[in-house]
């Protein structure tokens, strides 16, 4: 057949529990919800260029990748996405970008889309998050690329706002004064770290909120937030249990029970309050995901692509 067609999808982040470093070896902890990065890739077995939006550079290089490591110097074909999740926000949209266009092209040509193989794909292309993986995981995502299932996910539900602007992964990682920070640092995220994995082990959401807490003021040294203190203070007072943050990016959220012990109205006037005060430029309701990645082979009929 000169065609095939895979479809996938992979979870964003809420930023991340903790990040830091552990013997001067950079890592995270991943924090799953349920906003995604959809992909439809049709291959054509039959050529070597590519249709696909051009904001996907990170997409189009993991299908290079892909074509090498599998010697296939005549594919490629078209990619669609259906479901997008925003950028430079630190919602892990470029890993979950990676991710789902090489599980969509890889279950499309009869291969397996482990998760180790997709974060080997996505770690070759820049520092990546750990959502290929299901549950939460801790993984060195600079360097080393050692990775850790912590845990199931810990039923969450996340008010998430920021106020504009973007960050680059790539250029925050590279930046000089990142391994003195972590440095300074790294007693209080030893801490934060215990905790996470103790609140995880335990399904202890308070446990698992005040490790992303600490982790969260410690990142406020490297990237601050002007309404960090403050808005801590409104999460703690409306019930919240703390709060996490993109470490890379510029995301920030309170963290809830789940929202079985929140009703619509008190989701609603929760965002209203916090959109009045506030003022994001960006505000949303995330509830916690297992995290993984869920792909199909789709059969076609005839080879019109």
């Amino acid at each position: 057949m000169d065609f095939a067609v895979g479809l996938a999808r992979c979870p964003g982040t809420c930023g991340e529990w903790v990040q830091g470093a552990r013997d001067g070896v950079p890592f995270l902890i991943d924090c799953p919800i349920d906003r995604f990065s959809e992909a439809r890739v049709t291959l054509n077995l039959n050529t070597t260029g590519w249709d696909l939006p051009l904001n996907k550079v990170k997409a189009l290089q993991v299908l290079e990748l892909l074509k090498k490591s599998l010697g296939l110097p005549r594919l490629g074909g078209k990619v669609e996405f259906s479901l997008q999740l925003p950028e430079g926000k630190g919602m892990a949209s470029s890993t979950a970008d990676i991710t789902a266009v090489a599980a969509a092209a890889l279950v499309a040509l009869g291969e397996e889309p482990d998760s180790e193989r997709l974060a080997d794909f996505a770690l070759r292309i820049e520092p990546s998050d750990s959502v290929m993986f299901p549950g939460i995981t801790e993984i060195e995502h600079v360097q080393g690329h050692n990775h850790r299932l912590l845990g199931p996910t810990v039923p969450a539900l996340f008010l998430a706002l920021d106020w504009g602007g973007a960050i680059d992964t790539k250029v925050f990682n590279a930046r000089p004064e990142l391994s003195e920070h972590y440095r300074c640092q790294e007693s209080a995220i030893k801490s934060a770290y215990q905790l996470a994995c103790e609140g995880i082990k335990q399904g202890d959401l308070e446990k698992l909120a005040r490790a992303g807490t600490i982790s969260a003021q410690c990142n406020l040294e490297i990237n601050h937030k002007s309404f960090f203190h403050p808005f801590l203070a409104w999460v703690l007072q409306k019930g919240g249990l703390g709060v996490v943050t993109a470490h890379s990016g510029t995301l920030l959220a309170g963290v809830f029970p789940p929202s079985g012990a929140l009703n619509q109205d008190v989701c609603r006037s929760l965002l209203n309050e916090a959109q009045q005060r506030f003022t994001p430029a960006y505000l949303d309701i995330f509830h916690s995901h297992s995290g993984g990645i869920v792909a199909n082979k789709i059969e076609i009929t005839e080879n019109t692509g």
